[in-house]
Order: C-alpha cells, then sequence, then structure tokens
C-alpha cells in the first residue's frame, strides 16, 4: 500500500509543476500590459495637461530709472538736494557705501539704499514699532542671505557681507520711519508696499528681481 500511495502522489507533482509553469509566462505577459497601459495614461495625462501656470508675483511699481549719479567729482555736492520719483527710492544719487549688515536695527539713508539697489540686492523695509514685524522679514531674508555663507556660519564676515552686497546677491532688512508705507520692497526701479508681512509675495518680489539683469540695465 505504500508503494502504491507514492507512486500515485508522482502524476500530482508533475501536474503541479506543469501548471505553475504554465501560470509563470501569463503573469510576466500581465506585468507587461500593465506597465504598458501605465505609460499610455502617464503619457496622456502630460500632453492633455498642457504648461503649467507660471508662480504668481506680486504687483510692483516700476519707475523709470533717475540715472546712477554718484560716480563723478562733485556729484555729492552737486546732488545735495536730488529729489527721488519713490519713497523709498529706486534709482538716482548715491553714495558708495555699502549696509553695515544684512538685517539692519538702523535706517539706511536713501543714497544707500540706492547704492545697494544698483548693485542687484533687494530691500525690505518697515515703518512701525512692530517687533514680530521685524523678526518675520529678517527670517525671510535669512533664507536667502544664508545660502551665501559656508556651513555653520551664521553672521557674515566684513569681507562675505561685502562680497554678497557688490554682487548683487543679498536680501537687506532695514527700518525706515519716514516712508509713508508699513512694508516696503524695493529692487532697481521697483517698488512693491504692503500692510503686513505676506511671505509668498514677499518671496516672489524677491525671485523675481534679485539681481535681474534686464531690470539693472535700465
Amino acid at each position: 500500500m505504500g508503494k502504491q500511495s507514492q507512486q500515485a502522489r508522482k502524476p500530482q507533482k508533475s501536474s503541479a509543476r506543469q501548471t505553475t509553469s504554465t501560470l509563470w509566462p501569463v503573469l510576466a505577459a500581465a506585468a507587461v500590459i500593465g506597465a504598458a497601459v501605465w505609460l499610455l495614461v502617464a503619457h496622456v495625462r502630460a500632453t492633455t495637461a498642457g504648461p503649467q501656470p507660471a508662480p504668481s508675483v506680486i504687483a510692483s511699481t516700476h519707475y523709470p530709472s533717475q540715472g546712477h549719479q554718484g560716480h563723478m567729482p562733485g556729484d555729492l555736492k552737486r546732488y545735495a538736494n536730488f529729489r527721488y520719483s519713490s519713497d523709498p527710492p529706486t534709482s538716482g544719487f548715491h553714495r558708495e557705501i555699502l549696509s553695515p549688515a544684512f538685517v539692519n536695527a538702523n535706517p539706511l539713508p536713501k543714497y544707500v539704499q540706492v547704492h545697494l539697489l544698483e548693485h542687484g540686492n533687494i530691500l525690505l523695509q518697515y515703518n512701525c514699532m512692530c517687533p514680530q514685524t521685524a523678526a518675520a522679514l529678517a527670517e525671510i531674508a535669512n533664507e536667502f542671505d544664508s545660502r551665501l555663507l559656508p556651513a555653520g556660519t551664521t553672521l557674515p564676515s566684513n569681507d562675505q557681507l561685502k562680497s554678497a552686497e557688490e554682487n548683487g546677491l543679498a536680501v537687506i532688512v532695514a527700518p525706515n520711519p519716514t516712508m509713508p508705507h508699513i512694508i516696503a520692497l524695493t529692487a532697481w526701479t521697483r517698488l512693491a508696499t504692503m500692510d503686513s508681512v505676506n511671505k509668498a509675495d514677499i518671496v516672489s518680489f524677491i525671485n523675481r528681481w534679485l539681481r535681474d539683469p534686464d531690470n539693472l540695465s535700465q
């Protein structure tokens, strides 16, 4: 009985092997077909979706360039009473002076502001007794300025600060108690204002105008 039982099981093993060997090609074919369908659907979606809309940029006012006065001997006296077309200014008379820090506790003279903008930097200024607003602007600026520093560095050296500002790569924060706006964002020939911090709008302004070559060519 034992031998007969063993002989009876042998055809079952052979049948199982045949079933398995037949099933693998079917599964492989199904996988190939499934992958092909997925690729087709992905292609259709990509071709019918159309171009994605560009990120929105906060509206800003363009002030035609008032020039680059301040580079010639005698300009300091000649333009002592220069009238800027915007407040804060976006072009015109300036002096060859840079900001002492990325985030400033004291206001920057207009002739320093313009010099910074002339190089391509961005200024974030505020006119309020508002530590939270100042801190929020500083945090946004730091997201850009920290990229200019070596890893592990939190404050720039004098040389690093000078290099960043001369190359138009800095986002600079300062109070401005005389301007008519709560918050003003300036680039060369560009001014945007707001009543409270809107990070998305501020970042869009920075990304659009920081060291923009076409804008700086004016």
